[in-house]
Order: structure tokens, then C-alpha cells, then sequence
């Protein structure tokens, strides 16, 4: 799987609550936060846990580092801006894209014609202020993948939540030996950004952003994503 493809995998860009009831989605079957306002997801968010049926992650599951989600208005009304910064291998690297709105509130979606990819994205529960329940579904010439991400508005959360989130992507097909916590290696920081890619998969031409990573043993550490 190439690089781009991994991020693609990740985007979105993400969770149980005070604890508002979901609602059901009748398109597919899917449940969100009940009463969603989309403006309160707006701000980062830590990449905490992950739970996914792709194959591919699972193999890997012990390399990926934690890394953040700003969400934010979107190019139009009908759109979510969504940028991802990740630590791979010493290198920092930012995507930024958007989102549909759906009128479901609290579903987002994403088509790509040349790699013939959906992405359907489902807030599923909430609090705002403290974690957020991401379920995607990626429909492909592979199959369906199902991803559930656990965001935290700090990079540590409480236990019982994160149990919570295993509990629930269990609930949705995924395997206890697919589910797996982020590693903290340091809080990647954008400096500037590259210029766009030009046969990028990913919506509205994301950019790609050299980054400065504080990381306990390479404190000062500056590289530029490929």
C-alpha cells in the first residue's frame, strides 16, 4: 500500500459521552451523535486509538505514532476542512482536504473517481469537549473496510473511555487484535508548507508541509515529507 494511501486510510478527519443518546442513520444503518452540532468538533484533536477490519493496519499496527486532526469550516457551507499531521519514520508530514456534509448531521463523505474510493464518515458519539467516536466506511474495488478512531482533545484520556471504544468497535465487526493505542512520540509542529501535489488522492489538492517535531531524543529534528 503506498504512503498517500495509508494517510488516506487515517484522514479525517474523528469517539462515548455526557452522554447523549445516538441516532440512527436509515442510509446505512449507522448510528450518530443525537442532536450533532458540527461546530463544536471544530479544533484539534488527538489521535488516540484505532480499530480497523484493513488487513494491512493490523500487520503494522505497532508503528503508528499518534498524531493530531483539526477540523474546521469548510471551502463552502457544504463542506469540513480536515487537516492530519502524523510522525512516520523521523518525518512529519500535514495533509489538509474536505469533507461533504450530508443531510445527516453528523455524516460526512468523500468520493475520489480516479481511484473509484468512498469514504463515509460518521460522528457516532460525542462530548466535545473531551472525545469523539469516528466510524469510516471505505468502499473500493477491494471490498468494505470498517475503521472506528478515538479522538481525545488532550493526548491522554481516561481508561474507561478508551474500554468504551473497544467495546464499540468490537460491536461493529472489528477484531479485539485489530483495535490498538497510538504512540506518543512528541508533538509534531508545521513550519511552512510545500507546494501541492499534483496527482494526489485526496480532495481539493492537500498540501504537504514540512514539519519541526519535538521528540524527547531528537528535539530539534526538521524534515521535509516525500
Amino acid at each position: 500500500m503506498k504512503f498517500q494511501e495509508f494517510f488516506f486510510l487515517l484522514f479525517l478527519a474523528n469517539l462515548p459521552t455526557a452522554r447523549g443518546s445516538p441516532t440512527g442513520s436509515q442510509a446505512q444503518d449507522i448510528q450518530v451523535q443525537e442532536n450533532f452540532e458540527p461546530e463544536r468538533v471544530y479544533g484539534k484533536w488527538y489521535d488516540i486509538a484505532t480499530g480497523t477490519t484493513c488487513k494491512w493496519m493490523k500487520q503494522y499496527k505497532d508503528k503508528f505514532n499518534m498524531g493530531t486532526l483539526v477540523l474546521g469550516p469548510g471551502l463552502t457551507s457544504n463542506q469540513i476542512s480536515t487537516t492530519s499531521t502524523r510522525l512516520r519514520q523521523g518525518v512529519c508530514t500535514q495533509v489538509s482536504g474536505e469533507y461533504q456534509k450530508t443531510d445527516i448531521p453528523g455524516k460526512y463523505t468523500y468520493y475520489n473517481p480516479s481511484w473509484d474510493v468512498t469514504i463515509n464518515s460518521y460522528v457516532v458519539h460525542t462530548n466535545y469537549e473531551e472525545y469523539a467516536i469516528i466510524l469510516m466506511q471505505k468502499k473500493s474495488s477491494f471490498g468494505l473496510t470498517i475503521t472506528a478512531k478515538l479522538y481525545g482533545r488532550s493526548p491522554e484520556l481516561r481508561e474507561g473511555l478508551i474500554v468504551d471504544f473497544k467495546q464499540f468497535a468490537q460491536e461493529m465487526g472489528i477484531p479485539e487484535d485489530s483495535i490498538f493505542i497510538m504512540i506518543n512520540k512528541g508533538n509534531p509542529a508545521m513550519i511552512r508548507v510545500s507546494l501541492q501535489g499534483p496527482s494526489s488522492p485526496w480532495p481539493q489538492a492537500p498540501s504537504w508541509s514540512v514539519c519541526s517535531v519535538t521528540h524527547p531524543l531528537f528535539p530539534d529534528h526538521t524534515a521535509l515529507s516525500s
